[in-house]
């Protein structure tokens, strides 16, 4: 389990267990080095991140980061005097890489809500979480362990990008349902389904079905697929949402037709 000392104790080991150093753990751009403090902060960070999503954070110590880090313990903590300090800047991190950010606030999905264009509103969302998945998969492993844990740092994602998601797409479909675009169901529920269909695809992508070999589709269309279904399911009779009129859903029936989308063989194949 990570623990953090007091001050008092910070010349004290953390823990009585054998640790062994991995330099492998270590991403190559950021290996120990004389540097300057804001650099050696960022590399106990990305270090720490690396060794929590492979890990766990039960299974991390303070200890085992200063050595993925080739630092004393000392070091860690002159940095990082508490466990929340350390969580915090792992999501700050994050957001300013735009993993994390507030995609909310993200320029197109501002623009498309302005036009009230919920077809590029919804899609622009799930192809900018889709792919903000595949380009940090280290950061779905360790929000996948901060959740099965329960640790704070999952409690502290929850409030500060999930909820906020949750409020911001809840009162777009509010608007639109005031307006007669959509129809009347709860909004969390809308929410939750548009975002259980992104986020399982994520995961199968990232985690489980990493070759592909159930669905191999791009980002962009996954994003227009399950907008379609969506749509099609919440707008209302004036509100048309019919795909096949616009440049993506033209790139999606190509991509049908040219096989991109195929049914996973579930014949055993014959001994030789």
């Amino acid at each position: 389990m990570l623990t953090f000392k007091t001050a008092a104790a910070k010349d004290q080991h953390v823990s009585k267990q054998p640790v062994t150093s991995d330099r492998s753990l270590i991403p190559a751009t950021i290996a120990p080095s004389r540097m300057a403090g804001e650099d050696r902060r960022l590399q106990i960070l990305l270090v720490a991140i690396h060794l929590f999503a492979k890990k766990g954070f039960r299974g991390t110590t303070t200890r085992e980061i200063a050595q993925a880090a080739g630092v004393s313990e000392a070091m860690v903590f002159r940095h990082f005097a508490t466990k929340e300090e350390l969580y915090t800047a792992i999501l700050d991190h994050k957001a300013c890489a735009g993993v994390s950010a507030n995609l909310c606030e993200d320029e197109e999905v501002a623009e498309a809500v302005g036009r009230r264009d919920d077809r590029a509103v919804f899609e622009a969302l799930a192809r900018t979480v889709l792919q903000h998945h595949e380009n940090d998969m280290e950061f779905l492993r360790l929000l996948m362990h901060a959740a099965l844990e329960g640790h704070e740092l999952g409690k502290m994602f929850w409030e500060r990008n999930v909820l906020q998601m949750y409020e911001f797409l809840g009162d777009y479909i509010e608007e639109r349902q005031r307006e007669g675009a959509l129809r009347e169901l709860e909004p969390r529920i809308v929410v939750r389904a548009f975002l259980g269909m992104i986020i399982h695809h994520s995961v199968n992508n990232n985690l489980w079905d990493t070759q592909r070999r159930l669905l191999d589709i791009s980002n962009e269309l996954a994003a227009h697929e399950f907008t379609e279904i969506l749509l099609k399911g919440i707008a209302t009779a004036g509100n048309s949402c019919d795909g096949s009129r616009t440049e993506a859903g033209r790139r999606r029936r190509h991509h049908h037709s040219a096989g991109g989308i195929q049914k996973p063989s579930t014949k055993k194949k014959q001994a030789k």
